[in-house]
């Protein structure tokens, strides 16, 4: 079976669960850092709900930003051999991920899912400029 988690600066991660939940349907379990006074920090209430999941499962750790406060707190995660943690978070990241199949290893796909998601960020205005006006017309 397959776990995702999403963690970020402020409330990224909940966006983002909130836009996976009207897409898709699909409740995603999240985690904000940094939004308020609390005496626990987002990493034990993280590690706390890894520590409740079967051993034998994979669990996917979505962070906001590489290098990132959030992201290095998760890092200290990745001594569990069944954590897969990827920086960079986005919708259609998170989407690709949920609509694998559970019976697949996610290490099969991991790499082209995140390649996908380079390949989808876009500087549109490119687009006027090398599309004749009826392709742009299209949207």
């Amino acid at each position: 079976m397959k776990h995702f988690i999403l963690t970020g600066h402020a409330r990224i991660s909940e966006g983002i669960a909130s836009a996976v939940e009207l897409i898709l349907g699909k409740k995603i379990l999240y985690f904000n850092a940094y939004v308020d006074n609390s005496d626990k920090p987002f990493y034990e209430s993280i590690k706390k709900e890894i520590e409740s999941i079967d051993k034998n499962d994979e669990i996917i750790i979505f962070t906001d930003i590489f290098g990132g406060s959030v992201n290095n707190e998760m890092m200290k995660l990745l001594s569990l051999p069944n954590i897969h943690l990827i920086s960079g978070m986005n919708l259609g990241l998170v989407i690709q991920f949920l609509m694998t199949d559970d019976d697949t290893p996610i290490e099969e796909n991991i790499n082209q899912y995140i390649e996908s998601a380079k390949n989808n960020i876009i500087y549109c205005n490119n687009l006027v400029k090398n599309q004749n006006s009826e392709y742009i017309e299209e949207f």
